[in-house]
């Protein structure tokens, strides 16, 4: 009984294939052949004679080192990295059609030839500064060319560029100069801008002293305009002011005549005749000068020893003698 069983579990174990995580495989049968169905990590029943194919779906890489001829024919070696996995669906497929060394066999020779074509695509002095576009080139067309092999290529990767060391000499050599020609535009375009920031600077300067002249014109103009206008109200303020002064001044003259040709009529409607004489007195008085008398009336009834000559004055005829003394 024990041998049985010792036997029953040496022929399970030996019946038995274990399939690791990120692979998949294939049960071949010796009596049927290759089966479809797609096997997944585990443990797997084979029998004594059969097997699995196992595949790994991972990504793997592979670099490869590429000597190649640039657009004008001159030698260099790349160095392109490829990552790729077969497709775990089409395993059957890729086992019986292509078989294990599909690389080998499909992509290694495609992936060759892609990169050969992409670089003479490109001058010699462009590579290195194209990576990138290299490696999309690279990319699209080797999946062009392997559409339908069951493989996914995921990236291409364009590591390293080698070149002929006197072509690298003179390509360094030429970098060199390019980069001091870059240098020296660079200079010249700081100074030219340099100059014309300065250029600018001062065009804008002039142009805000043109300004600042313009308003202090147009400052004086309008001040000048405001003078002339306050001097020209002011100079009919004056002009009002000596209207009314002059209307006033003829008012009161008018009145003042008024009054005094009142104040005259009123006077000499006043006068009697008494007072009358008492003015021509006055008058004669004034006329005749300091110490002098005057006399009026008839001098014929005055006695004679008042006056001793009256009697030449009467001689004279004279109606009414005047007497002018003066005082000694």
């Amino acid at each position: 009984m024990r041998a049985l069983v010792i036997i029953a579990l040496v022929s399970t174990a030996l019946g038995c294939a274990t399939i690791q995580p990120g692979h998949r495989g294939l049960y071949f049968e010796p009596s049927k052949g290759l089966h479809r169905d797609i096997l997944t990590p585990g443990r797997h029943w084979v029998g004594v004679f059969g097997r699995i194919e196992d595949f790994d779906i991972t990504y793997a890489t592979h670099a490869e080192q590429i000597e190649t001829l640039s657009q004008e024919g001159l030698k260099m070696v790349l160095r392109i990295a490829l990552i790729y996995r077969p497709v775990a669906s089409e395993l059957y497929e890729l086992e019986t059609e292509i078989g294990p060394t599909y690389y080998d066999e499909v992509v290694g020779p495609e992936f060759r030839s892609v990169a050969r074509g992409v670089a003479a695509r490109h001058p010699y002095m462009e590579l290195h500064r194209k990576n990138e576009q290299i490696e999309d080139e690279v990319e699209a067309d080797l999946r062009r060319r392997t559409a339908g092999k069951h493989v996914e290529i995921a990236s291409v990767t364009l590591e390293s560029i080698q070149y002929e060391p006197a072509i690298l000499k003179a390509v360094q050599d030429k970098l060199a100069a390019e980069q001091d020609s870059s240098r020296q535009k660079t200079v010249l375009e700081n100074e030219g801008m340099r100059k014309r920031l300065e250029l600018q600077y001062q065009a804008e300067q002039e142009k805000m002293r043109a300004d600042a002249a313009l308003r202090e014109k147009q400052r004086d103009l309008e001040l000048s305009k405001a003078q002339a206008e306050t001097d020209r109200v002011k100079e009919e303020s004056e002009a009002a002011k000596r209207v009314i002064q002059a209307r006033g001044e003829a008012e009161a003259a008018k009145y003042s005549a008024q009054a005094l040709s009142a104040r005259e009529k009123a006077h000499n409607q006043a006068l009697t005749p008494l007072a009358v004489m008492e003015k021509g007195f006055e008058a004669l008085k004034a006329l005749a000068g300091t110490g002098t008398n005057v006399m009026i009336g008839d001098w014929s009834k005055v006695p004679n020893f008042l006056f001793p000559n009256l009697n030449a004055f009467k001689a004279s005829g004279a109606a009414g003698p005047v007497e002018k003394r003066e005082r000694h």
